[in-house]
Parts: C-alpha cells; structure tokens; sequence
C-alpha cells in the first residue's frame, strides 16, 4: 500500500487529467508531482503564483480519489 502512494506521489503530473488553470500553476512553480506539492503546507501553497482556491480544492480532489487527503499538510 505504501508503495502504491509513492508511486501516485512521484506520478508526472502531465499523466493527470488537471484543469489548465491547475496546469499553469505547475508550470509557472515547477511542480513536476503530486508529491513535491503536498510537501508544502496549505497556507504556503496558497502563497504562491497561481496557486488560487480553486487549484486547491482540484488538488484536494485528486487527493481524496487515490484516498490520500492525509499526505496534505494543513498546518
């Protein structure tokens, strides 16, 4: 099971199907996975170029499909 989260977390993010809003925010912070976005906390997230409510709820949704809301940091 642990193995299978890693592999959704280092999944290329151009493998998911993502909004071009939620696209552009990767680009513009060169995100390249799930992974290097979910080490960051909401709060800092939420301070970065691009990186609106609407991109967090869309993350927080591809999150809880793989049953991984838990790796987001909220404090």
């Amino acid at each position: 099971m642990m193995e299978e989260i890693h592999s959704i977390l280092d999944k290329p993010l151009d493998q998911f199907a993502l909004s071009a809003e939620f696209l552009e925010m990767v680009r513009i912070n060169n995100f390249k996975n799930l992974g290097e976005i979910t080490k960051i906390p909401v709060h800092e997230l939420l301070k970065l170029p691009y990186f609106r409510y609407r991109v967090l709820v869309e993350l927080m949704t591809i999150l809880k499909f793989y049953k991984l809301e838990s790796v987001l940091i909220e404090d």
